[in-house]
């Protein structure tokens, strides 16, 4: 299955050592950044691991764990990525003109079984949770930071043309609906017929 490869950009009005501070500090992300649930250390006794819980707009939570392989102010932080994605992150903070660049680098795969199946129709829907999530987690370190976005949220690949988008919607948002309903059923005891 292709992965989903993501390229997302936050330019701020602040000093990037400010910046990297907030962003860094991974545990208060759901104070400031309304989609983050929740950030929790996992305690792993071999290195720093964190485990995220983000609402998405979609019916569904994202939920994975990032290990941290490397920490490097000039470099930024590498990441393994397991959950219901797998992969690599990465994420930098480098002064621009009038403040800092935050940039995001993902490349995951899905691993929860209906998310897999619907990828090849529903690529745009879910790449246009991912974007919604990114613009407003900008918007909120901007906020957070007591200052403004130099520019807006840059997400790449960019959004599918809307038709594409409105005609692939309804399909996913069925086939969505279908597999949640049959993965709840199956955790259900079927009562037995009564003659």
């Amino acid at each position: 299955m292709a992965a989903y490869v993501f390229r997302d950009e936050w330019r701020v009005a602040a000093a990037p050592e400010a910046a990297r501070e907030v962003v860094r500090a991974v545990e208060r992300w759901p104070e400031w950044w309304p989609s983050v649930q929740s950030v929790t250390p996992v305690p792993t006794g071999d290195g720093e691991v964190w485990r995220f819980v983000f609402r998405t707009r979609l019916p569904y939570r994202m939920k994975f764990e990032a290990r941290v392989l490397r920490d490097d102010p000039l470099r930024g932080v590498r990441t393994t990525v397991t959950g219901r994605v797998e992969g690599e992150g990465r994420w930098e903070v480098s002064a621009v003109e009038g403040g800092a660049l935050v940039a995001f680098d993902w490349e995951v795969r899905p691993q929860l079984l209906w998310m897999r199946l619907l990828s090849p129709v529903a690529r745009p829907v879910f790449v246009w949770n991912h974007r919604a999530l990114m613009e407003e987690g900008g918007a909120a370190l901007a906020q957070r930071l007591g200052t403004r976005l130099l520019a807006p949220t840059v997400c790449e690949p960019a959004l599918a043309p809307a038709v594409v988008a409105a005609a692939v919607w309804p399909a996913a948002a069925l086939g969505l609906r279908a597999l949640l309903r049959r993965s709840g059923a199956r955790g259900q005891r079927r009562r037995p017929l009564r003659p």
